[in-house]
């Protein structure tokens, strides 16, 4: 994070809180997944939030996000062993809205030990809530296998929140 001379300790010190804010939903979303926690899962997204995975499609709306905790594929990923892992994100804060720029990662159990089952550039939208929380307003997910969308996510490190 870059500081300015000119922005007072409070506001240096409301971005450090932010930015830690924004990993605890960035993380805490796999962790929930995992646990099988459709309220937690839920709750790192606003009501109209979308998560758009490349090659699976779009879920749009808190209640379809959350329904992956029932869905069956999923319930089979878990059920095996699985843990759902984002990279420390790159954060780029501007007023009321971020965006978390990370790798995604689907650790998978099978039959030889553990072995990474999906890779994903990620690009993760929030907005900052009336009390004060983060949440995410659309998630874009691209498998890192080949597809160049993928590179293309990554390569848009530095675009604010108003970059669309």
């Amino acid at each position: 994070m870059q500081t300015s001379p000119k922005l007072s300790v409070e506001e240096r010190l409301l971005a450090l809180e932010d930015r830690q804010a924004i990993y605890q939903v960035v993380c805490g979303y796999g962790y929930a997944v995992d646990g099988l926690n459709a309220a937690a899962v839920g709750s790192c997204y606003v009501d109209d939030g979308v998560y758009a995975v490349g090659d699976i499609g779009k879920m749009e709306g808190r209640d379809t996000i959350e329904a992956i905790t029932r869905d069956p594929g999923h319930l089979a990923y878990v059920s095996a062993g699985c843990a759902h892992m984002s990279t420390l994100p790159y954060v780029v804060i501007d007023g009321d809205r971020a965006v978390a720029t990370c790798h995604t990662m689907v650790n998978m159990h099978g039959d030889n030990g553990f072995f990474i089952g999906r890779l994903s550039a990620s690009r993760i939208e929030l907005a900052r809530q009336e009390c004060g929380t983060w949440k995410i307003v659309h998630r874009q997910n691209y498998m890192l296998d080949g597809n160049p969308e993928a590179s293309k996510l990554l390569g848009r490190l530095n675009d604010g929140p108003k970059a669309t």
